[in-house]
């Protein structure tokens, strides 16, 4: 292995590793946070603030579009090494966040109120208070907008241990939050909504003053080339069709069950999109810390090395859902029992479990997507698989309506996402050529195989155990040590464990030689 390349690996370790301490402790406040916030709040109130905000976030497709636009560009350029090209895209991108989100405050405050009045399913008394959490939904996510470019800096550059420091913090004060409101005795829900609103006002501009001070492209100048907008545009423009077929199908399935079930469901969907929030931090961390490296590979034309360290990415991404999922899966109404006590709302456990498959099914997604946009080529997939997409939102509307339960939305969900990952494979062949082959052998069969095995001690324990703690860690410890065991000889490659092994033992070797 090359110094270069084992120079690239160790940062991406490094990266990762910070990534994963801020997640672990912001997974686990964070859980405990939503317990505390869902008893001060209670069922009702906290399923308005999910819904409410949904509202806000269907206006998010054209953020997050620019958002994959801007990181795109601004690493390409920074692996190519052309930092006035650099300074230009950023502030090019800058002043398109900031024009988007002058739009989402005019259509927020026209047809978000509108809509709000008019369609949602929301107690007569509760309405003023769903207002004043548009209201706030709206300045938070304009902030949030105009921050993208400066996010998109440092995951450029690599240095995540900001987003670990900068993660704990936001997690700690959202707990003090949630105890802070259970001090007041009033108004919970527009207490709750304000301080959410100030604290992330307050991250974002400690975002921005670092970033200031420590990357040089980070100023904001006057940019008249058309050519880079048109740059930045043409490559959104597409993605905005994917990303508002994204968001349609999440927050507008979510409005679609709040019009057949009231802010209850929305409460208990809100829950197990918590439990997805947190799988998913796994696979987002390990994934930022690698896309960096994945779009620079692809700037300096090797495109073998791109598609290996891809292909290890879903891998890994896979690995990693699965071994969160197991535990919780096999002992998941007692959980949901410790977490939330008996404010458990109905059909919250059938919904977990569709989102286990739905997680499953994005960590391959996600880590192809990574290859996606290096290329730079979104406009079929997006077409593509975003009509997919937006398929579930007639078709979720017209199963409920049918009087199927609501599960069935999550199933619909499932089954679209798990061919639009089928379909997206073939369309990046078609730009850059891999081996199919290769793809089913390295990661397909072995992360399948794994899975596969690896079920057969939990389920024999589930079997002859009652519910309860015992089992709980019983079931994991056995389990996960089966799994890590079969991770190493089947999931992977003697190559992989060679290039994973080899650089581990050099180090503990040289530790005990001094």
């Amino acid at each position: 292995m090359s110094a270069a390349s084992q120079s690239q690996k160790n940062t991406i370790a490094k990266n990762t590793a910070f990534l994963y301490v801020r997640m672990l402790v912001v997974m686990v406040v964070s859980f405990y946070t939503s317990r505390v916030v869902l008893h001060a709040l209670g069922e009702t109130d906290y399923g308005i603030y999910d819904v409410v905000g949904g509202i806000v976030m269907m206006m998010t497709f054209i953020n997050g579009s620019l958002a994959a636009s801007t990181s795109r560009f601004l690493t390409y350029e920074l692996g190519r090494k052309d930092f006035r090209q650099l300074a230009g895209t950023f502030s090019a991108a800058l002043n398109l966040h900031i024009g988007a989100a002058t739009l989402v405050i005019l259509i927020g405050e026209s047809v978000g109120v509108w809509f709000l009045y008019n369609y949602m399913t929301i107690p007569p008394d509760r309405l003023t208070d769903a207002f004043w959490i548009l209201q706030f939904s709206l300045v938070t996510t304009c902030f949030i907008f105009t921050q993208v470019p400066y996010n998109a800096s440092i995951i450029s550059h690599e240095n995540m241990s900001v987003f670990a420091y900068v993660g704990l913090y936001e997690a700690f004060s959202k707990l003090a939050i949630a105890f802070l409101i259970t001090l007041d005795g009033s108004n919970r829900l527009i207490l709750y909504g304000f301080m959410l609103m100030a604290n992330t006002v307050l991250i974002q501009l400690f975002y921005r003053f670092y970033t200031h001070r420590k990357y040089p492209e980070c100023r904001i100048r006057l940019i008249r080339d058309k050519a880079l907008y048109k740059k930045l545009l043409g490559y959104s423009g597409w993605d905005i069709f994917g990303n508002t077929a994204v968001v349609v199908q999440n927050q507008g399935l979510n409005i679609v069950l709040n019009i057949f079930y009231g802010p209850t469901l929305n409460a208990a969907r809100a829950i197990v999109v918590q439990i997805q929030s947190g799988l998913k931090a796994f696979m987002t961390n390990f994934l930022m810390a690698v896309r960096p490296r994945v779009v620079k590979l692809f700037a300096e034309n090797r495109h073998d090395a791109m598609y290996r360290l891809t292909f290890y990415g879903c891998k890994i991404s896979f690995f990693l859902m699965f071994a969160m999922i197991m535990p919780i899966a096999f002992n998941l109404d007692f959980l949901l029992h410790v977490w939330l006590g008996d404010d458990v709302p109905p059909y919250t456990a059938s919904f977990a479990m569709i989102i286990f498959g739905i997680v499953l099914t994005d960590s391959f997604h996600s880590a192809y997507l990574m290859v996606y946009h290096a290329i730079g080529r979104i406009k079929t997939g997006n077409v593509v698989c975003g009509s997919l997409m937006i398929m579930a939102l007639p078709i979720g509307y017209l199963v409920l309506k049918l009087g199927f339960p609501p599960y069935f939305i999550l199933i619909t969900v499932l089954v679209i996402n798990a061919i639009c990952h089928i379909i997206s494979w073939v369309i990046v062949h078609g730009y850059v050529r891999y081996s199919y082959r290769n793809l089913l052998g390295t990661v397909y069969m072995r992360c399948f195989g794994v899975m596969l095995l690896s079920l057969v001690v939990p389920c024999l324990i589930s079997a002859n155990m009652q519910s309860g703690w015992p089992r709980f860690f019983l079931l994991t410890a056995a389990s996960e040590t089966i799994y890590l065991i079969l991770i190493f000889y089947i999931g992977f490659s003697y190559r992989e464990r060679v290039e994973l092994i080899d650089p581990l033992i050099s180090k503990i070797v040289k530790k005990f030689r001094k």
